[in-house]
């Protein structure tokens, strides 16, 4: 994809996040035991299951346990407008410039001068193929690939969607991972994989049912 990290990026970013994970694993190990939340680590979550999302932490706060939840900040998938724009593209049939998405990637060009690595119209455009591209690929294989799968050498599940785990095992959209999300629910996947956001202390014994979801969604041979 032409969004995805140059060769060296990605290997300064796995450098990074292999030492970050190192230190949050042990801290959540030491806390709470074997099964503690792992940095990055990746879940399956079932597509039916995620309802809302809240934008409120990033990715790097991956397997932090919070007492505190801020329902207030979540909202319906349905009202990102992302989501619904492909939503809209894909199951509807209209048109991406119809959409509104290109337009919106060059407004936020020509605001800070480049966007996920995206800084031309010819760029975004060709993103957008690339997107559609996947999407028949998820409808000929019943499934969306693990982010290692995409990215050689890729850390767990680092860069996928965000899926942090809410009170008694809630999910909730991070707000990272947009069209691949879409892509999941118009293909209508039972289950997607994702990369564990922040995890309510409740949700911790819900854990392994989010790691072994892919036993009932095997992968091709």
């Amino acid at each position: 994809m032409i969004t995805e990290k140059g060769r060296f990026a990605q290997f300064r970013r796995n450098w990074t996040t292999r030492a970050r994970a190192t230190r949050k694993d042990r801290s959540n190990r030491l806390e709470f035991g074997n099964n503690a939340p792992k940095y990055a680590e990746r879940l399956w979550v079932r597509t039916r299951d995620l309802e809302y999302g809240l934008k409120h932490w990033s990715s790097k706060k991956s397997a932090l346990v919070v007492t505190v939840w801020p329902e207030d900040l979540s909202r319906s998938l349905y009202d990102w407008v992302t989501i619904q724009a492909c939503l809209d593209h894909w199951v509807r049939g209209v048109s991406w410039e119809e959409t509104g998405l290109i337009n919106q990637m060059m407004a936020w060009i020509d605001e800070k001068g480049k966007v996920d690595r995206l800084s031309t119209r010819a760029e975004v455009l060709k993103r957008y193929e690339q997107l559609d591209v996947l999407y028949e690929a998820v409808l000929k294989e019943r499934r969306l690939r693990t982010r290692s799968e995409l990215v050689a050498g890729n850390f767990r599940e680092e860069g996928g969607v965000l899926v942090h785990l809410g009170p008694e095992g809630r999910p909730f959209f991070g707000g990272k991972g947009n069209h691949r999300l879409a892509i999941a629910i118009a293909a209508g996947l039972e289950y997607f994989p994702a990369q564990l956001g922040v995890v309510h202390l409740s949700a911790l014994d819900s854990l392994p049912q989010y790691r072994h979801c892919s036993a009932s969604h095997p992968l091709p041979s």
